[in-house]
């Protein structure tokens, strides 16, 4: 019978930062990309974030019952497949090595308590380990057929490696040749991956309507291409683990629901061992509904790695990874640019039916470079329209007490322009569904990247000598929020109380305490040399106060009539036909 790859534990490479995502060494070894030379008494082992098998998430979401750990390892050592289960190591098999392979037989999956298992080598002299396979020779429940669709616009230092790498994976890998495609949506119309034309790549060419608009384009291709059975929706600013594609394809094959849907996680391009988001809640009474689930995890930390951690409930999954049955839902995404489309179609389609599984990752930038008062008004916008379709309770108010919170936020702490565009976005959804509808979303965004102020750039050298203040403790900081109120942020406060120092805040903060005695802020990252400085300024903060309650007013008029027309146009702003008028340029009225 043949068996099926579920899941490769594999060295990491030689450039890797940090090695310990992929292995455990102990004694002397000499590693390259391809093979560890083990030197006798030496340990190898796979008991990392990238190289255990999650036996407990395998049985509880898929069929998989007899399963055996391939070891390709040779020369003088042993190959032992190692249980973890509360807390406690168990050795279940064990074998010599030899040439070029050893198969551990696990015996039955189904009907053991296996939480966690990884693959330990231990040389008895000289040998060698290039790899470890966890296969199955139960039958697959369904044959995957898998289509990336990456949605890209002058990214081509990220996304054309990212596309060769999968390439180079499925054409060379049994498992997934033939049963994975790649489908590329080039919003900027320029990407060469200078391939010959073949049945596992497409490039399509499409007019710059963001993130929504190139993963709608993609979704209703693959519709009507009738191929794929799942999707695979990826970010193109993304360095790609490419073994996800191999558990998130098994993982398909044999999953209990029809309707299984994997989300890869975001890992810190920075800090390679540090997990940014692992899927999110979405809690839309609060005033920041997205709960990143794992947020600066340490995927370095062996007793995090080996807990049998049951699958968690989430929203919805970002679209830096997330993959689907390509029937889930008929529905296209919302038309909102970007910011929010993932969130809506997660919270309406995906997100009840997603899990995680370790192994299944990208790394990325640092969201904080990406953000800017033009992000805000779409998180105005978009958001403020998620919630009123999808949440039956919303109310105008709930909506309100977020935009004056967020507005009071950004006004105390110097952050005007920030405020200029969140207003921006509210008026945007205030105008309604037929507005979003008609929007030409490539001349806005282009209107709104325009933004200057509050934008993290390099730091000039002077400011970037400046020593980044010590946070103030967390009592001295709530007192200085308490009193900013009374002291109207610091204005009414006697000039000779006020300082003309610098201080410097992070540059995702609003230093509502700080900006009361300082004139000047520094928001600037942590880790990087960039940032952008914010002053005090009394008309910009009277006129912008006057256009906050201005907003407030016309929502509580508007918003029940507002979310009655944004729920009966909804289907209509998915569907394929607008879609097609978006991306031919045409207007979305009819005429009368």
């Amino acid at each position: 019978m043949t068996s099926t790859l579920l899941q490769r534990s594999l060295l990491p490479a030689r450039d890797m930062a940090e090695p310990l995502l992929y292995v455990r060494e102990s004694g002397a070894i000499n590693r390259d990309d391809a093979v560890a030379r083990l030197s006798s008494d030496a340990v190898l082992s796979f008991d990392t974030t990238f190289g255990m098998f999650h036996a407990g998430r395998w049985r509880r979401l898929t069929n998989v019952d007899v399963l055996t750990a391939r070891v390709f390892a040779s020369g003088s050592g042993r190959a032992e497949v190692v249980s973890m289960a509360r807390g406690r190591e168990q050795v279940i098999a064990s074998a010599d090595l030899s040439e070029p392979s050893v198969d551990l037989h696990l015996g039955s999956l189904r009907h053991s308590e296996h939480g966690v298992l990884f693959v330990r080598v231990v040389a008895t002299g000289q040998c060698e380990v290039h790899r470890v396979e966890w296969r199955t020779d139960t039958v697959r429940s369904r044959e995957v057929r898998l289509n990336l669709s990456i949605t890209t616009f002058n990214r081509q230092d990220y996304v054309i490696p990212t596309v060769k790498k999968v390439l180079g994976l499925v054409r060379s890998l049994d498992d997934l040749r033939g049963r994975v495609r790649i489908l590329v949506v080039d919003n900027a119309n320029n990407v060469d991956f200078r391939e010959p034309p073949s049945d596992d790549l497409t490039v399509i060419p499409n007019r710059n309507l963001g993130g929504a608009g190139g993963f709608a384009r993609g979704l209703m291709w693959l519709r009507r291409e009738g191929w794929a059975s799942h999707v695979l929706f990826m970010d193109d600013d993304i360095n790609l683990e490419t073994e996800s594609l191999v558990r998130t394809v098994a993982l398909f094959s044999y999953a209990r629901d029809p309707k299984l849907c994997v989300h890869g996680a975001m890992l810190s391009e920075e800090r390679q061992w540090m997990q940014f988001e692992a899927g999110s809640r979405y809690l839309w009474r609060s005033l920041y509904p997205l709960r990143a689930l794992g947020q600066e995890d340490d995927l370095r930390d062996r007793r995090l790695v080996l807990r049998d951690a049951r699958e968690q409930r989430f929203a919805y999954s970002a679209w830096w990874y997330t993959a689907f049955p390509i029937d889930v839902t008929n529905d296209n995404p919302l038309p909102v640019f970007v910011r929010g489309d993932d969130v809506a179609f997660g919270l309406m389609h995906t997100g009840r039916h997603t899990v995680t599984l370790n192994g299944v990752a990208v790394w990325h930038a640092d969201f904080h470079l990406k953000n800017n008062p033009s992000s805000l008004f779409y998180e105005m916008r978009n958001f403020a329209t998620i919630d009123t379709l999808v949440f039956d309770r919303h109310r105008w108010w709930h909506l309100a007490r977020r935009f004056l919170a967020l507005s009071f936020r950004n006004l105390f702490g110097f952050r005007y322009a920030s405020t200029e565009y969140m207003i921006r976005g509210m008026r945007a959804y205030l105008a309604g569904p037929r507005a979003l509808a008609e929007v030409d979303h490539t001349a806005l965004h282009d209107e709104l990247r325009r933004v200057t102020e509050e934008k993290p750039a390099p730091l000039s050298p002077e400011l970037g000598s400046i020593v980044i203040s010590t946070p103030r403790p967390k009592l001295v900081r709530l007192v200085g929020f308490i009193l900013s109120l009374p002291l109207l942020g610091g204005f009414l406060l006697p000039k000779f109380l006020r300082s003309g120092t610098l201080r410097t805040a992070p540059i995702d903060s609003r230093a509502v305490g700080l900006a009361v005695r300082h004139e000047r802020i520094l928001y600037r990252h942590d880790r990087l040399p960039e940032g952008f400085v914010c002053s005090r300024d009394w008309v910009r903060f009277t006129a912008l106060w006057r256009d906050v309650v201005d907003v407030l007013w016309e929502l509580a008029r508007n918003y029940g009539r507002l979310k009655r027309e944004y729920r009966a146009a909804y289907p209509d702003l998915v569907s394929d036909a607008a879609w097609q008028r978006r991306f031919d340029g045409v207007s979305a009225v009819r005429p009368s």
